[in-house]
């Protein structure tokens, strides 16, 4: 699994295409998270993170600034 260097992300609600799996790790702040085709959103703070199988989408809310981790592979 290759980490690419943390980032940010702005409060605001943007939608995200995957190519290869993916693992973020959410350092500080509140998001919810939606897969795409589902209905429901999940929570995540500073120590949870989520995963995205590879050639999907998924948006994601973001409630305060949010510095994360991305994994891939």
């Amino acid at each position: 699994m290759h980490a690419k260097p943390w980032g940010v992300i702005l409060p605001g609600r943007p939608a995200f295409n995957t190519r290869a799996p993916e693992t973020m790790e959410i350092n500080g702040g509140v998001c919810r998270v939606k897969p795409t085709g589902s209905a429901k959103w999940e929570t995540f703070r500073a120590g949870d993170r989520f995963s995205v199988p590879g050639d999907s989408s998924f948006e994601i809310e973001v409630l305060e600034l949010l510095d994360y981790v991305c994994h891939f592979g």
